[in-house]
């Protein structure tokens, strides 16, 4: 268990690393403001185009790659550990495994990143499609 939270920590890691690096710039491409004649979005057209496909396509590949890769042993878990306190209550928590715990939580930010990150695209296709 503790190589699977190794292995899910250190993607989650790089993953963390280049959203916290190209968010700035995601985050600026998302503001850009169509202008009213189609002539004048070219360029913030390739500007968002750019950082779509440069930056946060990237980074939702790889939160998404992360948690679905490690999703299926997170849920199993948590199925575990459901069943063990429905037939124990309180005194499950003897049983209580930090590791196992720990990459439960890496898997669920690894989903959280992913769903941010898909946000964040589907945003900036749209704001691609306005400035056609």
């Amino acid at each position: 268990m503790s190589d699977l939270l190794s292995a899910s920590s250190l993607l989650m890691a790089i993953a963390a690393i280049l959203f916290s690096l190209w968010y700035s710039e995601i985050a600026r491409a998302i503001e850009i403001a169509p202008k009213q004649y189609p002539e004048d979005n070219i360029a913030l057209r390739q500007t968002v185009t750019a950082v779509l496909l440069s930056k946060a396509i990237p980074v939702a590949m790889m939160a998404l790659a992360i948690a679905l890769i490690f999703l299926p042993d997170a849920l199993k878990l948590a199925r575990e550990s459901y069943i063990v306190y429905a037939q124990n209550g309180c005194t499950a928590f003897d049983k209580y495994d930090a590791v196992r715990t720990a990459f439960c939580f890496v898997t669920v930010l690894s989903c959280v990143l992913a769903g941010y990150m898909g946000t964040l695209v589907v945003q900036l296709l749209s704001l691609r499609k306005r400035l056609s």
